[in-house]
């Protein structure tokens, strides 16, 4: 019987002749698939919590892609539109459609643009105002309450987790080392 060569380890900790590279891309994997997957039911369990009603006047409504509209006026101050659908990554008329229903609900104002006549300018009402405080208040009740076994110390870390997360993901969007990477191995 012919001696066969043995196979390298799948635990690259285990195999000496692992790059690094592939030692650390593989740990990394692990923790990435599990995190993706972590962040994946959270964003879908937040994107699930509702515009309460009791936060509208009697008639209104507002969906959750408007209440998101809304969060992203109210950071932006004067917003033209082509800025705003870029900004939440939808194309123009998706974004037109949402926001002529929010404009014609009076959570909206839509103004000429003192420097180009042609062109909007998007900003929250006073209305609008109203009830994005009352839906965010909500919100954070929900919070409040899916945390409530939690240490304050607990909830601000984990805070500060997801803005340094945010942060890195924002990083890698605009500088993406690992294609880079791949691209000059590749060469």
């Amino acid at each position: 019987m012919t001696p066969t060569a043995t196979r390298s380890s799948d635990d690259p900790r285990l195999d000496a002749t692992a790059a690094p590279e592939a030692t650390l891309d593989k740990r990394a994997g692990s923790v990435s698939a599990e995190l993706e997957q972590s962040l994946t039911q959270v964003a879908r369990a937040i994107l699930r919590l509702e515009v309460p009603q009791s936060a509208l006047a009697e008639g209104e409504s507002i969906d959750r892609a408007g209440y998101w509209l809304l969060v992203r006026v109210s950071g932006q101050g004067h917003i033209r539109l082509s800025e705003l659908a870029e900004s939440v990554e939808l194309d123009p008329s998706t974004v037109s459609r949402q926001m002529r229903d929010l404009v014609a609900c009076g959570l909206v104002r839509k103004v000429p643009d003192p420097q180009d006549g042609r062109a909007a300018l998007l900003s929250l009402s006073d209305r609008g105002w109203a009830v994005l405080e009352a839906v965010s208040e909500a919100r954070r009740q929900a919070l409040a309450a899916a945390t409530e076994g939690w240490t304050d110390e607990e909830r601000t870390t984990l805070a500060s987790g997801l803005l340094r997360l945010e942060s890195g993901l924002h990083h890698h969007r605009e500088h993406p080392a690992r294609e880079h990477r791949a691209e000059g191995k590749a060469t």
